[in-house]
């Protein structure tokens, strides 16, 4: 089966071959089908040989054999299809860097796991013709509404063609966790696909982690504008592999310092643009309701946060709590609103917890040293999500942390002192409720005090289904709105609960302008 490749890579690939062989080693893995390919031509038949170091790989095939692949190539993607190369290039880049914290993945397997949601997409285009025009938007949203999506249209998606074409390891169990974490309804499923500690699976877990998280790196760079993306890279980055802000930012410019150098080499700089500018009006975080009782709670919440008060954020899954918390950190009355915003999960073990929250001694059990997250947010905010089900030893430890404004680092003996910190707490449930039963640290709340704001789900507050709605079609500039007025739609956003609220919410409207795309 012919599947499509980049014509700028390939004219490259070209000329490579005939200045010197050899060089094109290093260049191969920048168009994602030429990589599959090779991938596949080396590996195959599974398990007499496993390879997956491309200057390896191409001297395993030699330079005829690597020319031959190229050059039998004949289904060409031309220049308007560059958006989906640069995704899948800015994806590989973000990956081989991220693998500097995981020194068991050698990078070359990190840049071919960074272009998976790529080929996949590129199997899904093979499969589908009709697929081409609906990609431009499919790479601005997170894999699983894509998953969601793909699935409602064609019954198969991204994720399930990288199973059925990856055949040799370990890319085979990569994407089979893949399609585990990402199921078809698109619900993204971390807890039942992570192997137990020690398994052999480990490094598999971590490379299908890395293409999830790589591609909100290149959406981050790629769209700037969707804010939604640059804090979904940071905050995954902290939840999956412990990279604290600072550094995956210095991934970021990194990643796009050396793409710009490869699109040189690839003669595509001048055609790409790399800021949606032009489409999207950049707009600061702001959490607003049309429901009066919701947006007169919401004017005191704010008042709250002007004085300087802890606060707690409570309600379903996907009301936006993490947005409450951004805009109220980015309010123009926040006293700390130029101080740092350091946001950290506290579902976890005890044992990490503590390294999270207090930090590392330089060389302690051989660990790389590390300030902890109560120093980092010194001075600002620091949000913690899932404070609801934090480990209850670990309540009464933070408790005494934050009374006595100093904790110890793993393997110190000298203690570090905190003066000041914001705390914005989020959580699923009541914590009065929950302390009043004992399943809380009781002290530990009554100390903190926090102003206690619980988010409606949309189907308490319907007036704001219409509302946010209309900012989705305007945020991703979906020009739907005539769709927005036919009865049928106006009688689910009327009627519809919404269970997941805000992602149940996106995803309708997301599925009414891909059906539109394809439709025309």
């Amino acid at each position: 089966m012919s599947f499509p490749v980049f014509r700028h890579t390939i004219s490259r690939f070209r000329e490579l071959i005939a200045e010197n062989g050899e060089k094109i080693a290093n260049f191969i893995k920048y168009d994602p089908i030429i990589a599959y390919r090779i991938f596949q031509q080396v590996n195959s038949p599974c398990g007499k040989i496993e390879i997956t170091n491309f200057p390896q790989m191409f001297n395993y095939l030699g330079t005829k054999k690597v020319e031959q692949l190229i050059l039998e190539s004949d289904l060409f993607l031309e220049e308007e299809d560059l958006n989906i190369w640069v995704y899948g290039a800015l994806s590989g880049e973000i990956a081989s860097l991220l693998v500097n914290k995981l020194p068991n993945i050698h990078k070359d397997e990190a840049f071919f796991a960074g272009i998976l949601p790529t080929l996949g997409m590129l199997f899904m285009m093979n499969d589908f013709p009709s697929y081409r025009s609906i990609i431009p938007f499919l790479i601005k949203i997170p894999l699983e509404d894509r998953v969601y999506l793909e699935q409602s249209v064609f019954g198969t998606n991204n994720i399930e063609t990288l199973r059925r074409n990856i055949i040799c390891a370990p890319y085979r169990e990569v994407a089979n966790i893949l399609n585990r974490i990402f199921p078809e309804n698109g619900n993204k499923n971390l807890k039942d696909s992570s192997p137990p500690k020690g398994s052999a699976l480990k490094s598999f877990y971590d490379l299908a982690l890395i293409a999830d998280l790589s591609a909100y790196g290149a959406q981050a760079l790629m769209f700037p504008s969707v804010v939604d993306n640059r804090e979904l890279f940071l905050e995954l980055s902290k939840r999956y592999f412990r990279i604290k802000e600072a550094d995956s930012l210095e991934i970021l410019q990194n990643a796009m310092d050396r793409f710009i150098s490869i699109a040189t080499e690839f003669g595509v700089l001048q055609e790409i643009q790399f800021s949606t500018e032009s489409l999207y009006t950049f707009r600061k975080f702001k959490f607003e309701s049309k429901n009066s009782v919701c947006s007169n709670m919401l004017k005191h919440l704010f008042e709250e946060n002007s004085k300087d008060r802890h606060i707690y954020i409570y309600g379903e899954s996907g009301v936006g709590k993490r947005l409450l918390a951004a805009a109220l950190h980015s309010a123009d009355d926040n006293p700390r609103r130029e101080k740092p915003f350091v946001m950290i999960f506290s579902d976890i073990d005890e044992e990490t917890l503590e390294e999270e929250f207090f930090g590392v001694k330089e060389g302690y059990l051989g660990k790389r040293g590390k300030r902890g997250a109560l120093k980092h947010a010194e001075g600002g905010t620091l949000v913690i999500k899932k404070f609801d089900i934090m480990p209850k030893d670990f309540q009464e430890k933070l408790f005494k942390v934050i009374k006595n404004k100093k904790f110890y680092r793993l393997g110190d003996v000298s203690p570090v002192e905190f003066e000041d910190i914001k705390f914005i707490l989020i959580g699923r449930e009541d914590l009065r409720l929950k302390a009043a039963k004992g399943e809380f640290s009781g002290e530990l709340l009554k100390f903190l005090n926090p102003v206690f704001f619980r988010i409606p789900p949309l189907r308490e507050r319907r007036e704001d289904v219409f509302f946010i709605a209309g900012e989705i079609v305007k945020k991703y500039n979906l020009n739907i709105e005539e769709k927005m007025n036919e009865p049928e739609v106006v009688e689910k956003l009327k009627k519809d609960p919404f269970p997941a609220n805000l992602r149940d919410l996106k995803r309708f409207i997301f599925l009414l302008y891909i059906k539109k795309i394809l439709k025309s």
